[in-house]
C-alpha cells in the first residue's frame, strides 16, 4: 500500500493544474488583445492629434492681427467675423470633447495597464495572486471597449475633418477677400 501510495502521489500532484498554468492561455490571449488595443488608441490619438495641428497650422497662415481686424469695415468685416466664428467652432471647440474623452480614457488605459503587466510577470514567475479570472475578465473587458472607442472615435474624427475641411474653406475664402494686398 505504501508503494501504491508513493506511485500515485506523483502522478496526482503533476495531472493537477496550478492555478498559473489554468489561467496561461487567458492571460496569454489579454496580453496579445491588450497590446493590439493599445496600439489602436495610441494611432488614433496620434491621428487626432495631427488633423488638429494641421488646421491650426493651417488657419495660422490666414489670420490677421488685431490692427487689421479692427480696420476692416461692413461686408469684410462680416465675412471675416462669420468665417473666423466657423473655423474655431469646426476646429477647436469640435475637437474638444473627443480629445478630452480620450485622455481621460489614456490615462484609465495607463493605470490599468498595470494589472496587464502584473498577470504577465506572475505567469511568467509562475505565481499570481488575488482573483485572476476576475482580472482578466476585467482587462479583458477594457480592451474590448478601447476597439469599440477607436471605431466610434474614428467616424466621429471622419465628421470633425469634413465640417474642419469646409470651415477651413471659408476661411481662405474670407481671407483672400480681406487681406492686405502685398
Amino acid at each position: 500500500m505504501k508503494k501504491l501510495l508513493l506511485f500515485a502521489l506523483p502522478l496526482f500532484l503533476f495531472s493537477c493544474k496550478s492555478g498559473v498554468d489554468a489561467h496561461k492561455t487567458a492571460i496569454e490571449e489579454l496580453g496579445k488583445n491588450w497590446d493590439a488595443a493599445t496600439a489602436s488608441v495610441t494611432g488614433f490619438s496620434e491621428s487626432l492629434t495631427k488633423d488638429v495641428t494641421g488646421y491650426t497650422e493651417a488657419a495660422g497662415t490666414m489670420m490677421l492681427d488685431e490692427a487689421a481686424t479692427a480696420a476692416l469695415k461692413g461686408d469684410a468685416a462680416k465675412k471675416w467675423s462669420e468665417a473666423t466664428a466657423a473655423y474655431k467652432a469646426a476646429t477647436a471647440d469640435a475637437y474638444a470633447p473627443v480629445q478630452t474623452e480620450l485622455n481621460d480614457f489614456v490615462t484609465m488605459w495607463t493605470e490599468k495597464a498595470a494589472g496587464v503587466t502584473a498577470l504577465k510577470d506572475g505567469l511568467a514567475a509562475g505565481k499570481i495572486e488575488g482573483d485572476v479570472a476576475g482580472q482578466i475578465a476585467e482587462l479583458s473587458g477594457l480592451a474590448t471597449q478601447a476597439t469599440e472607442k477607436v471605431t466610434a472615435w474614428t467616424a466621429k474624427q471622419a465628421e470633425l475633418k469634413t465640417a474642419a475641411d469646409s470651415a477651413l474653406g471659408m476661411l481662405k475664402s474670407a481671407y483672400e477677400m480681406v487681406a492686405p494686398k502685398k
